[in-house]
């Protein structure tokens, strides 16, 4: 899925945990970016909260 999607997905499909877990993705990627550029640790997996 991508932000394109998001709309057919939540008005066709009712899928909101789907977008949910996009969004959670986005997060988790823009976070491990930002560590890239200021030149620190990446996140572990098991650092990252699954709920």
């Amino acid at each position: 899925m991508d932000g394109s999607m998001v709309r057919q997905v939540y008005y066709e499909e009712k899928d909101l945990d789907r977008i949910i877990e996009y969004c959670e993705r986005d997060v988790i990627t823009v976070a491990q970016v930002l560590l890239r550029l200021k030149i620190e640790p990446l996140l572990e997996e098991e650092e990252i909260l699954k709920v």
